[in-house]
């Protein structure tokens, strides 16, 4: 192997050894498969930017909240502060002249090859190859390296065979077509050796029959570097790189059954493997678990269109985010937040994905949450996803980092489609920069990711929209005088629809002031006396869903010019 290729290696397997629609059993609606058109190629080829520029860019407006002084450090989001993902297990530092800088834990068990794999004389790549085990082989482990390889037992040798490819599940539940992209390669034929600096090509989807890995830090594409670190145990990230890697292979299934329980198998797959999903948005995610196998499903089917979904993705990303890079950390997420609302539609095509919301101008919730995760990302914020049953189905969301404190941010819920609004002009801000408690109290029930991550807490409302623009009441003697305020502001806005809104820092005062202020109380106190050329058209609560478990505590005066 070349320098070049094996210092690539070695890069790769670090993160593999070291190292969620998604949301609920498929959040937030049922997927729809989407045309599939083409054959399977054999090669990844690169595609030129040709996504089309966005469609509107909404108008930064909103004022910097005050400066705020908190025990953890701001965070300057000018520079990504997305770290790489935890070296847990280090990748090897072996080589064939220092055999005894690894250590071994012993072990007893039984696997399963899930490609033809080489075993060598140590654990990594650097040792001699001594033997080989074809696709679906048995082979006793004795124990595993702390690089992560197994120790195995094989004609009365002692070798080691990496972890990434060997499986506790029996050959017909096993993944036996993956493409490996990182860890030990296949042995070469026995009549001829594997020439180091021949060209790889990409095989067909689900090929087994590799030269040599292909290596790509699926950590890194995704954007999910922090919420990465955050995993509780190692098996865990184990279990998705193990599945990242399939993925990349367009694999049609595979086990983590040397990782997790069937529960956890699902658990990951509603809750967590959505993090897999977010730069690879060719995968549809959300899989259906049958004992510990994963059955993976594509948008697409060859490799081409696979990497033209990336590549559109990753363009229209940095033009989005090239946008703002002048703004404050704060504007920069409420930028964010305005464009996937307004340059979406709920559903379509590619909806679970972040190439609908980013790309395509349609996605479900989880392809809203994907698009958010990747662009708050793509813009250096820490972000970690969230799910939860919003009214009547699953749902999924973010959390992300301002200046040292953490915000939900729901764009499904802000999305004037979502709330049949059918003004494209609209954002609705109830679900911009969140505390955990709001988000509690506007749905069903918020999922439990105790168990797998040390998912941080949002106890502030230091950038909640309508505090920062003086839209906020705690007490009936306000009420008269924010309404004024915001009917001006809207007012002064010009357009041909605009919106007085104001929220309500109780549910008994939220209740008073529904029953105050009726449509036509609002009109003969407040409006007549600001304005003549708009009417009051509609009045809108509480995230305007009548019957809703969005309990959000806000009023809106839906105006339109006479």
């Amino acid at each position: 192997m070349n320098l070049k290729r094996f210092s690539a290696f070695l890069v790769a397997l670090m993160m593999v050894l070291s190292v969620f629609s998604a949301c609920g059993q498929v959040p937030d609606d049922h997927i729809d498969t989407p045309p599939v058109d083409g054959t399977l190629d054999q090669s990844i080829g690169t595609v030129e930017e040709t996504t089309p520029a966005p469609d509107t860019l909404p108008p930064e407006t909103t004022a910097e909240p005050a400066p705020v002084t908190t025990a953890e450090p701001p965070v300057t989001t000018a520079e990504p502060v997305t770290t790489a993902a935890p070296e847990t297990t280090p990748a090897p530092t072996t080589t064939k002249e220092d055999p005894n800088a690894f250590t071994v834990e012993p072990m007893s068990a039984t696997m399963y090859a899930t490609i033809s794999l080489n075993v060598r004389s140590g654990p990594s790549t650097d040792f001699d190859r001594i033997a080989t085990l074809d696709a679906g082989e048995a082979v006793t482990v004795t124990g595993r390296a702390s690089t992560g390889w197994y120790q195995v037992s094989v004609d009365g040798q002692t070798g080691y065979a990496s972890n990434i490819y060997l499986s506790a599940t029996a050959p017909s539940a096993a993944v036996t077509t993956a493409k490996p992209s990182t860890g030990d390669e296949p042995p070469a034929s026995s009549a001829e050796e594997v020439v180091d600096d021949d060209p790889i090509e990409s095989p067909e989807p689900g090929s087994s029959d590799i030269e040599e890995p292909v290596v790509r830090d699926w950590v890194d594409i995704n954007g999910v570097g922090y919420m990465y670190n955050l995993f509780t145990e190692t098996r865990f990230q184990d279990a998705l790189n193990k599945v990242a890697m399939a993925v990349e292979a367009m694999a049609p299934s595979v086990s983590v059954g040397e990782y997790l329980n069937h529960e956890e198998a699902v658990f990951v797959a509603s809750n967590i493997l959505q993090m897999v999903g977010t730069g690879y948005c060719y995968f549809k995610g959300s899989p259906s678990v049958t004992g510990t196998t994963m059955k993976l499903e594509y948008f697409v089917n060859n490799y081409d269109d696979a990497q033209r979904m990336v590549n559109e993705l990753e363009s229209a990303a940095n033009r989005i985010v090239r946008n703002i890079s002048g703004y404050s950390d704060y504007n920069k997420v409420k930028y964010i937040y305005e464009w996937l609302c307004t340059n979406n539609t709920y559903g379509g095509a590619y909806e679970s994905s972040s190439y609908g919301s980013v790309v395509a101008g349609g996605a479900n919730c989880l392809g809203y949450a994907k698009g958010t995760f990747y662009l708050l990302s793509k813009a250096g914020f820490d972000v970690v996803y969230a799910t939860g049953y919003g009214t009547n189905q699953n749902h999924a969301w973010v959390k992300v980092r301002i200046n040292g404190k953490w915000y939900n941010v729901d764009t499904t819920w802000g999305d004037p489609d979502f709330d049949n609004i059918f003004d494209y002009n609209y954002v609705c801000y109830d679900f911009l920069c969140v505390t955990d408690d709001y988000i509690r109290n506007t749905r069903t029930s918020v999922t439990d990711l105790s168990k797998y991550l040390n998912i941080p807490s949002a106890t502030s409302d230091d950038y909640s929209w309508h505090k920062l623009n003086g839209y906020y009441a705690s007490s009936l003697s306000e009420v008269e005088s924010i309404l004024k305020k915001a009917t001006r502001d809207a007012v002064a806005s010009g357009s041909t629809n605009a919106y007085a809104r104001i929220m309500l820092g109780s549910v008994d005062l939220f209740n008073e002031v529904l029953s105050t202020y009726s449509q036509s109380y609002y009109t003969k106190n407040i409006l007549n006396d600001i304005t003549s050329q708009y009417e009051i058209v509609d009045r809108l609560r509480d995230s305007h869903k009548e019957g809703s478990v969005k309990r959000t505590r806000t009023i809106v005066f839906r105006l339109q010019k006479k």
